[in-house]
């Protein structure tokens, strides 16, 4: 289990995004509609790693378009920093839930659904090389900084590039 076999050798996040659209390195690919990638410029100075899709990015195929990327984007707007400039992904590239009636109700992903990803997330952050990495969630945190990492202990700390990738 996990996404290595179908990660390619390149240097494009395009041919890597194509690669990603046929993973099946874990259960998640079955029920979600799609694989979503990250989304942003090859040499964005700010990458934000965000937890998996939601049920509106699973739908239309985008990282942060639904109700949380609308908070991101009010954010970064206040911030004074254009989203566009960024790139933006997530720690888990398919939709997690379980069916409530005929809602998707988002269900946190396992280690091994995470650790199933990595491969995809250490690839974007080989190619984008940020000089900013903004972790959103404690998911993104684990996933980069190890499974000690407490969002509770984290908020808002800053601290040169470590991770576990």
């Amino acid at each position: 289990m996990g996404a290595e076999a179908f990660v390619p050798d390149t240097n494009s996040l395009k041919a890597l995004r194509e690669a990603a659209a046929d993973c099946r390195g874990c259960p998640l690919h079955g029920p979600a509609t799609q694989t979503v990638f990250g989304e942003g410029p090859r040499r964005a100075r700010l990458m934000m790693v965000g937890e998996m899709p939601g049920d509106r990015e699973d739908l239309a195929g985008h990282v942060f378009v639904g109700p949380a990327g609308r908070e991101l984007d009010a954010a970064l707007e206040r911030a004074g920093i254009a989203r566009s400039d960024a790139y933006v992904t997530n720690a888990v590239k398919h939709f997690k839930f379980r069916e409530r009636g005929k809602r998707r109700i988002h269900d946190t992903p396992k280690k091994s659904e995470v650790d199933a990803c990595l491969p995809w997330l250490r690839e974007e952050l080989r190619l984008v090389k940020p000089e900013v990495l903004l972790i959103l969630g404690a998911v993104a945190g684990k996933a980069l900084l190890g499974s000690s990492f407490r969002l509770t202990r984290s908020r808002g700390w800053a601290s040169p590039a470590r991770t576990r990738t």
